[in-house]
């Protein structure tokens, strides 16, 4: 009975490990997204001069696109877009976006 009730009990904590071994690393690659998302916004923000549509890689691994629109709603005001892409267990997308008076 102490074998069978200590299998099912080590079955249980195996997989709650895995599953929060999983959730940890997608959470890492959350956040590495929204920093290398946050790098561009501030960059570009930055650099008024320097504001064009563009992608890079910012990691292996990670596919950064951004899209700069100016004079959305009136002139002197751009918009920055901004995707992160990425794949862990599956594809993963992150995007920000923010106005700029010019």
């Amino acid at each position: 009975v102490a074998m069978a009730i200590f299998s099912i009990v080590s079955v249980a904590l195996t997989s709650s490990i895995t599953s929060g071994i999983r959730i940890n690393h997608a959470s890492e690659q959350l956040t590495q997204a929204t920093v290398f998302a946050q790098d561009i916004l501030e960059a570009l923000s930055a650099r008024p001069t320097a504001r064009t549509s563009g992608s890079d890689t910012p990691q292996p691994g990670f596919i950064r696109t951004w899209t700069v629109t100016p004079d959305v709603q009136q002139p002197g005001v751009t918009q920055i877009d901004v995707t992160v892409s990425w794949t862990d267990y599956q594809p993963r997308t992150i995007a920000l976006s923010t106005v700029l008076n010019d």
